[in-house]
């Protein structure tokens, strides 16, 4: 690909199994491969994850056959599947009939596995000639119900949500061979993987065993339909009508599934967001879908949108050695291919973690120049490998829309609590994209992976150090693809409830959707515009305006309704889960009037028997029985609709013990380290036990008086050497459930006793404990004398031999952490020194580390080679021009083989060229001066 011609940013595929690959121009013969590979949607984590199991044991997990008491007991005969596919939905209507051959009476259970993006929205169960529809209730209402009935005898069905993610149904007290019929409705968001639309029926969801099978999906787009296939098998297709906006899609098979089923169905490109509007006649009210999938046509040096990128970097004791040096000058060519527009961070993390600035900092000389100090100073010295702290602690931070949030991560080992970190970043989907570099082969995979597909991110993974570069560069160019950020909506003087309430950005081959509920009727005599509004890959907002028609509102059927109402009811838990907000009454609210089941609520159908059932019960579990231990057979989901408690982080085997200390410095730094590892608690006055558990629990108000305490404390203290402990917070900590009330109750006296005690005094014997005298009534209010303080100080000296004979050693990476350089004071400035004091052997990488922010190079850092003076064409602009001009050649005509490496770096170049010869006024050619550059070197 040409790197300055025009590009259509339509539809280029990413390369194999998620591996990063260049953007390539829009062909409908490109999309028809890659459009299949549906393993790597976005949408499939979730059917992923359950691939992680064996077929074998994973099978028997799903589906209406007796697994745990006679084969042939309770067995599925017929399975029919009748779906409505819309831009934006898709809503199917599963009946299952199945037989109960026992002799005594029984009680079943099934479990269906049911992805985040899905809802069960409607309950039926048909018995011995009745038909019984689910009434949702609270969930803890519907469960009394249930017991109370088979209690007394009577039948009764309760479906609910599970606490990871699954609909579990429970039938219980079915009488000797009654047959039993179960329909269930269920409501879900569509499937997008690149231009497609796709509805994924994965075969776990069927049993292995020979049933009839009968399928039917109809669909009816806004736009016309491209293209419509079934992978792995044969359907009859038939389009409506010449628009080709409507189509049924049906086969039959009699021996049951083997196969996955999955519909792709091609919309027609459309320049500007489509909707589907829905009236639901019962109580008048209006629903709308919105979708979008952008074309950008814009030139690649021409993009110029706003990003945040954070890069967390493994600096564990097995990174040492060519690892670390690799990601050390990885960091430096990304740290020159940012642009101004941009904010950053770097964190390091092992044991404890580190940060370069307390939050992300825009992109300029000063900061780039601080992070190449920073980047530097990194070296693989922080122990074990604990992600979890610091990955919690940037996504606690709020994200800023305009600036959508872009996080890295290189590792190569693994960590505890997997499952439950990607569970974590996986509810961040709509703030943040992660990618993943996984280093070597003792990388453990599935963290790799699933942290990047949980966030719609992408991985590369890598057994060669040497390909280190080029495969994190492919990456951030995935990264610095255009998008469509800060998404807003003004439905005018629609009053709509609008879901999702933050709108992911719209990365390159994302589609965007939006849903929203009417909360009062809409005058249907004219049309409504509404505007959506986003900044675009130029730096540029971009505006769309979308009539709603109200009078050709489709009344087939409430899909749009219900499945708005669901991503209300997500949007809710989600906030009651991160933000502690309690919104019971309108998930319940909702869960009702639309018929979904939630974290708060359940289906329940209970029946009086007219023959009170006085047998023994059987209880046959169609599955497998779930495990109730540790282990789960059921894997988990990567977002759990289920109110998320924050998960305690036990600590990595390999990690080593931390403690806390502290070494002053003249001035705060900006480099922030943090200790994830377990510390002692404080000794409490008169010996007795302490009132908290760990120094996680000190709450942040208290942690603030730390910082206080510690600048003043050692104001006048001699230094041994700076150091890169936070002066803001004592500690990650990994005690979560420690919420923030209980921590301002806090002991403010043991805080300072123990800042005194164990931060100050144990770094070195050349602090003496009178300097944090005056610091003392800073956090507990009361007075202490040079006496008092003599006194402890004799009384822990004695005691300090029988410690030191029992604690471990500090880690060497807080002994190593001292040779991070400390930077200037907030607030002021040093001379900018981009040059570096010595060459690093590659002359590449040494002119990238010699680039200035704005992408420029200065005539005065580049010596390293010889090259002809200035055209007369320039005059009028700097010389820097004409260096930049020369070393973009240089890059070109030398290093060709490394082109990935400085891709972006000329791109970033070459854009600033152009600003400065447009403000110039010069006419001349780029690709003219750039040949000329060629022919001075």
């Amino acid at each position: 690909m040409n790197l300055l011609s025009k590009i259509n940013f339509f539809s280029g595929g990413k390369g194999d199994k998620d591996k990063a690959s260049p953007c390539v121009p829009y062909s409908p013969e490109v999309n028809k491969k890659t459009r299949r590979d549906y393993n790597n949607a976005f949408y499939y984590n979730y059917y992923r994850l359950l691939e992680k199991k064996s077929e074998s044991t994973t099978r028997g997990c799903f589906g209406l056959v007796s697994t745990s008491y006679q084969s042939t007991s309770f067995q599925l005969k017929e399975f029919n599947i009748e779906s409505e596919m819309t831009d934006s939905c898709i809503s199917s209507v599963f009946t299952q009939s199945y037989t109960n051959s026992l002799t005594s009476p029984v009680e079943a259970k099934y479990v269906l596995p049911l992805p985040p993006y899905a809802s069960v929205s409607n309950f039926v169960v048909e018995y011995d000639g009745k038909v019984l529809k689910g009434k949702i209730k609270e969930k803890e209402k519907a469960a009394n119900k249930y017991s109370d009935a088979i209690a007394s005898g009577g039948q009764a069905f309760l479906g609910e949500k599970t606490s990871d993610g699954y609909f579990s149904l429970q039938i219980g007290n079915i009488p000797p061979a009654k047959d039993v019929v179960v329909r269930i409705t269920i409501i879900s968001e569509i499937g997008a993987h690149l231009d497609s639309l796709h509805y994924c029926l994965h075969r776990y969801m069927f049993p292995k065993t020979n049933f009839s099978m009968n399928y039917k999906l109809n669909v009816a787009l806004s736009v016309p339909i491209h293209d419509i296939e079934i992978e792995n098998y044969s359907p009859k297709i038939e389009y409506h009508d010449e628009s080709k906006k409507t189509a049924t899609i049906t086969f039959n098979k009699s021996n049951g599934i083997d196969k996955n089923i999955i519909a792709i169905v091609v919309p027609e490109p459309s320049e500007k967001p489509e909707s589907f509007i829905e009236l639901d006649p019962s109580d008048k009210s209006y629903a709308v879908g919105i979708n979008f999938y952008p074309n950008f046509r814009i030139a690649a040096d021409e993009v110029d949108q706003k990003s945040e990128f954070i890069f967390l970097i493994d600096c564990s004791g097995s990174m040492s050695g060519g690892p670390i040096k690799k990601a050390k000058v990885a960091l430096e060519i990304i740290m020159r291919s940012l642009t101004e527009s941009c904010k950053f961070n770097i964190y390091c993390f092992g044991s404890s973690f580190k940060k370069l600035f307390d939050r992300s900092r825009i992109y300029d000389d000063e900061s780039l120049e601080t992070a190449s100090s920073y980047i530097n100073s990194i070296d693989a010295n922080l122990g074990g490998t604990e992600l979890f702290p610091p990955v919690r602690d940037i996504l606690s931070a709020q994200a800023d829309s305009e600036y959508p949030r872009q996080v890295f991560i290189l590792t190569d080992g693994e960590i505890s609590e997997r499952d439950k970190l990607i569970d974590y970043v996986g509810k961040e989907a709509d703030t943040t994209r992660i990618f993943t570099l996984g280093i070597g082969s003792g990388v453990d995979r599935e963290l790799v992976v699933g942290l990047s597909k949980s966030c719609k991110g992408f991985f590369e993974l890598i057994d060669d150090n040497k390909d280190m570069e080029a495969k994190v560069m492919s990456l951030v160019n995935i990264a610095m693809e255009p998008t469509l950020s800060h998404i807003k909506v003004n439905w005018g003087e629609l009053k709509v409830k609008q879901a999702p309430e933050t709108i992911r950005p719209i990365f390159f081959n994302e589609r965007m959707m939006i849903y929203g509920l009417l909360e009062s009727e809409p005058n249907t005599e004219k049309p409504h515009s509404i505007t959506i509004t986003g900044n675009g890959p130029s730096g540029r907002e971009l505006s769309y305006t979308l009539d709603l028609d109200f009078s050709k509102a489709s009344s087939n059927s409430s899909n749009i309704h219900t499945l708005a109402a669901f991503k209300i009811i997500f949007d809710l838990e989600q906030r009651e889960a991160k933000k502690k907000e309690k919104h019971d009454e309108e998930i319940i609210k909702l869960g009702k009037k639309y018929g979904l089941v939630s974290t708060k609520t359940s289906y329940v159908v209970t029946v009086e028997s007219e023959e009170t059932t006085t047998d023994a019960m059987v209880a046959v579990d169609v599955l497998k029985p779930v495990e109730t231990n540790t282990t789960s057979v059921l894997p988990h989901t990567p977002y759990p609709l289920q109110q998320q408690q924050n998960y305690p982080i036990a600590p990595n085997t390999r990690s080593a013990p931390l403690r806390g200390a502290y070494m002053p410095t003249v001035a705060p730094a900006p480099y922030q380290s943090f200790s994830s590892a377990p510390c002692p608690p404080p000794p409490a006055p008169g010996g007795a036990p302490p009132s908290f558990s760990s120094i996680s629990q000190l709450s942040s108000r208290s942690s603030s008086l730390t910082n206080t305490l510690c600048k003043s404390s050692f104001a006048d203290a001699p230094m041994a050497a700076p150091m890169a402990i936070d002066p803001y917070s004592v500690s990650s900590g990994s005690d979560d459930d420690f919420d923030e009330e209980e921590e301002n109750d806090c002991d403010e006296s043991l805080a300072v006793d123990w800042c005194a005690d164990v931060q100050m005094c144990e770094v070195e014997e050349q602090i003496e404990c009178k300097k944090s005298i005056p610091i003392a009534p800073v956090l507990s209010r009361k007075q202490s004398s040079d006496k008092d303080c003599k006194k402890k100080k004799e009384k822990d000296s004695s005691s300090k031999l029988s410690k030191k004979s029992s604690a471990p050693p500090p880690p060497p990476a807080m002994r190593n952490i001292s040779s991070v350089p400390t930077p200037p004071p907030m607030g002021q400035s040093k001379p900018l020194s981009l040059a570096p004091k010595a060459t690093t052997g590659d002359l590449c990488l040494d002119l990238i580390k010699l680039q200035k922010a704005n992408g420029s190079w200065t005539t005065s850092s580049i010596n390293q080679f010889k090259f002809s003076a200035k055209p007369s064409s320039l005059d009028s602009v700097s010389d820097d021009v004409w260096t930049t001009l020369v070393v973009i050649a240089k890059f070109m005509k030398s290093f060709s083989d490394k082109s990935s490496n400085w891709d972006l770096v000329v791109q970033k170049a070459s854009k600033w060229i152009k600003s400065q010869l447009n403000k110039a006024n010069i006419t001349v050619d780029y690709n003219t001066l750039l040949d000329n550059a060629k022919s001075a070197l």
